[in-house]
C-alpha cells in the first residue's frame, strides 16, 4: 500500500465564470451521469486566460467528485477540447504513469468498497466534502504493471456486461410496451 500523495499531485478545480465567447468546458459534478460517464451535451462555458492556463486538464488526470455524496472517479475528459474542473472536483495528476496507470488508479478509487472508505472520511453537515489532506493520505494498493492492466481488462469487460443488461432491458421494455400496446387496443 501506498499513500496517494506519494504517488501524485492533487488539487482543488478553480472558480471560472461563463463567457461570452467561450473555447474551454468547465466541467461540473452534473456534466457526468451517476457512474461518472460524461454526458454529450457538455459544451464549453468559459475562456482561460494565460494565467489560468495551468488549471487546463491533461489526458491522465483524474477527477474525484470531491462534494456530496457521489464520490465518483473519472478520467478528465479531454476529447471535448481544453477543459477544467470546477471546484466540486479534486484533481489527481499522477507523477510516474510508469508506476501506476490511470485508468487501474480511477478503477480503484470507483470500486464500492473504496467509495464507501471515502464517503466516510468526507466531512460537512450541509454538504460533505473531501479534503486535499485526507485524499493524499489515502492509501492504495500498488500492483506490478500486469497486474494493473488485468484488473483496467476486468473492469472494461463488467461496464461491457452493464452496458449490454441495459439495453437488454430496455428492449425487453420495449417489446413489452408494444404488445401491452396492441391487446389495450384489442388488435392481434
Amino acid at each position: 500500500m501506498i499513500k496517494l500523495g506519494n504517488i501524485a499531485t492533487i488539487q482543488t478545480g478553480v472558480y471560472l465564470k461563463s463567457s461570452p465567447s467561450p473555447d474551454t468546458c468547465y466541467l461540473q459534478v452534473n456534466d457526468f451521469d451517476e457512474e461518472g460517464n460524461i454526458r454529450s451535451t457538455v459544451r464549453p462555458t468559459t475562456t482561460i486566460n494565460h494565467k489560468a492556463a495551468h488549471h487546463l486538464l491533461t489526458a491522465n488526470d483524474l477527477l474525484l467528485a470531491a462534494k456530496g455524496g457521489k464520490n465518483f472517479c473519472t478520467i478528465a475528459p479531454t476529447q471535448f477540447g481544453p477543459c477544467v474542473a470546477s471546484p466540486s472536483f479534486l484533481i489527481i495528476r499522477i507523477n510516474d504513469p510508469s508506476r501506476i496507470l490511470p485508468e487501474y488508479l480511477c478503477g480503484f478509487l470507483n470500486l464500492p468498497s473504496t467509495r464507501q472508505l471515502l464517503t466516510a472520511q468526507a466531512q460537512g453537515s450541509a454538504i460533505t466534502s473531501l479534503s486535499k489532506a485526507d485524499l493524499e493520505e489515502f492509501e492504495i494498493p500498488l500492483p506490478p504493471l500486469e497486474r494493473q492492466q488485468a484488473c483496467i481488462a476486468l473492469t472494461r469487460l463488467h461496464h461491457r456486461e452493464q452496458a449490454l443488461y441495459k439495453a437488454i432491458a430496455e428492449r425487453c421494455r420495449q417489446i413489452t410496451d408494444y404488445k401491452l400496446t396492441k391487446i389495450y387496443k384489442d388488435e392481434r
